[in-house]
């Protein structure tokens, strides 16, 4: 299944349990294909680099790595 990820869904789900945290599961398991633009891609850089400030500690680099 594909699937449009929302920034504050990807980042909700590296952050908490819950939905946005199974849906990054499913997605690391092949179950959900991510379908990105450039901009939503750009936008999880760009929040990500703003996270990173607060909490160095949180890794996102794993998930934009991932394959979409």
């Amino acid at each position: 299944m594909k699937v449009v990820l929302d920034t504050n869904v990807f980042v909700s789900g590296v952050f908490f349990s819950g939905p946005p945290a199974r849906i990054l599961e499913a997605w690391a398991k092949g179950r959900i294909q991510p379908v990105l633009s450039v901009e939503i891609f750009d936008e999880y850089q760009r929040v990500g680099r703003i996270l990173k400030l607060d909490y160095p500690e949180v890794d996102l680099e794993p998930w934009r790595s991932a394959p979409c």
